[in-house]
């Protein structure tokens, strides 16, 4: 019997503990991937948090990962042992209506690597092997990792939102995923005015590095007049929200044009208190909302990061053990040392 370190949530509110387990034997189906690099997702806090709830204590946190296939179950002919992988954290059954339709975050029996199952703060994981992507030699390993959610779930974001080029973007929140959005919405969308929203200027500065041709600092200017006086009136055609919270969907909305498009990616326990007459009715807005990625996305992203045309160099700032993970997550949560997306590294 083999063991290994993984970091699990044993309580909701508490820190994770570092605990010894039984490495997990694979099936037929299935493979063990040695986690190289796992990225800590603002998700990860809400889990602790209980803001968003887990599928059973104790878990193994962890949805963005990467490694090497340790070993594969004895069906498993389409991926090899040593073999560089991306996981893509969504379980599906990949037979329902959803799934054979190419949708798998509907599936109709959806779980969620580092939520309902295992996740990758560890030294090992074992998934489906339908699963595991290959990760080119040129796309490192910390890269490949934050692909799996950070990178991914914000371009889904934008095709749920259907951006066209020329059109007036709003992203609001430029942390892991809002700065990813940014620098896609400007490189592979073609999007004609990327303006970003937040509440720190070192944040709002990367983005305009990465794409923005306008920002706005939230803690000073009203997004919804400043927006208004920058599209003469108009408001934006695609409002794109990664915050979640109340003020921010709600601030979403004043800056959508009539017609436009309001995308809701952010997880938050408040409630929402919206007008419809004066604003998705009279308006005409559409209300859009993003759950996860699918994995026909994670594997585009992989080849456009290979080819050069997507460049992640710059989205890793942090890397801690996975002995440090907490430290990882205070990092990201209290925006130490200016952070965009911190990675446990093995």
């Amino acid at each position: 019997m083999k063991f290994m370190k993984a970091a699990r949530l044993h309580k909701i509110g508490e820190e994770l503990r570092l605990d010894h387990v039984e490495v997990p034997s694979v099936g037929d189906y299935e493979v063990l991937v040695e986690v190289r690099a796992s990225g800590i997702c603002h998700s990860d806090i809400n889990y602790r948090d209980g803001v968003s709830r887990v599928g059973r204590l104790p878990i193994t946190l962890g949805h963005e990962i990467s490694g090497i296939v340790a070993e594969r179950g004895s069906k498993v002919s389409q991926i090899a042992r040593g073999e560089r992988v991306c996981v893509h954290y969504v379980i599906s059954c990949g037979q329902c209506e959803f799934c054979l339709a190419g949708s798998e975050t509907y599936c109709r029996k959806y779980q969620m690597v580092g939520k309902d199952l295992d996740g990758g703060f560890a030294e090992y994981i074992r998934v489906p092997a339908s699963n595991v992507l290959a990760l080119p030699e040129a796309v490192q390993f910390e890269q490949g990792a934050i692909l799996g959610c950070a990178v991914s779930t914000a371009y889904h974001a934008l095709r749920r939102g259907r951006v066209r080029s020329g059109e007036t973007v709003v992203i609001c929140g430029v942390g892991g995923l809002g700065i990813h959005a940014v620098q896609l919405a400007a490189a592979l969308f073609k999007a004609g005015n990327i303006i970003a929203v937040d509440m720190l200027d070192h944040k709002l500065s990367l983005a305009k590095k990465l794409g923005a041709k306008e920002v706005i600092n939230a803690s000073r200017d009203d997004p919804a007049e400043t927006i208004d006086s920058m599209t003469d009136g108009r408001g934006a055609d695609v409002v794109v929200d990664f915050v979640g919270q109340r003020k921010t969907v709600e601030r979403a909305i004043a800056c959508a044009r009539k017609g436009g498009r309001i995308v809701v990616v952010g997880i938050s326990s408040e409630d929402l208190h919206i007008t419809p007459y004066s604003t998705i009715i009279g308006k005409e807005i559409e209300l859009v909302g993003v759950n996860d990625h699918l994995k026909s996305e994670l594997a585009e992203l992989i080849g456009l990061v290979n080819s050069g045309r997507i460049d992640l160099s710059n989205s890793v700032t942090h890397k801690v053990k996975l002995d440090e993970v907490n430290r990882g997550i205070q990092i990201l949560e209290k925006d130490i040392g200016e952070p965009v997306r911190v990675v446990v590294e093995q």
